[in-house]
C-alpha cells in the first residue's frame, strides 16, 4: 500500500481528537469490549454474558413454584423463603435492566 504522510498541522489536529476521545469513558469501554470480543465469539466480555441472565430465570421459577406450594399449603414458611427468592429475582431484573440501558446510553446518537 502506498504510505500517506501528514502534515504537521494534521499530524496535530489527530492528536488533539484522539485526546478528546480518550477522555470519554463510554467510549474506552466500548472500545476495550471490541478488543476483548473475537470474529465468530459468542462470550460477553466479561466472560460468561448470559449468567446472570439464566439465574434470573431459574428464580423467578422457584418463586413461582414457591408461591404456588405456599398458597395451596397455606404454610408462612414457605411464604417467606417465596418472599426473600422474589426479591432476589427483583434485584436480579434491575441489574439486567441496568445493564441493558448502559448499552442504550453509550449509544451514539443517531445522525439523520
Amino acid at each position: 500500500m502506498k504510505e500517506v504522510r501528514l502534515s504537521p498541522h494534521e499530524k496535530r489536529v489527530l492528536a488533539e481528537m484522539e485526546r478528546a476521545l480518550s477522555r470519554d469513558p463510554a467510549l474506552a469501554r466500548r472500545l476495550a469490549e471490541i478488543r476483548v470480543m473475537r470474529p465468530g465469539a459468542t462470550a460477553a466480555p466479561h466472560g460468561r454474558p448470559h449468567t446472570l441472565a439464566i439465574a434470573v430465570i431459574a428464580f423467578a421459577v422457584v418463586s413461582l413454584t414457591l408461591l404456588a406450594v405456599a398458597v395451596a399449603y397455606a404454610h408462612p414458611v414457605l411464604l417467606w423463603v417465596f418472599a426473600a427468592t422474589w426479591l432476589l429475582t427483583l434485584a436480579g431484573l434491575i441489574r439486567l435492566t441496568l445493564r441493558w440501558s448502559r448499552g442504550w446510553r453509550s449509544a451514539p446518537p443517531a445522525i439523520e
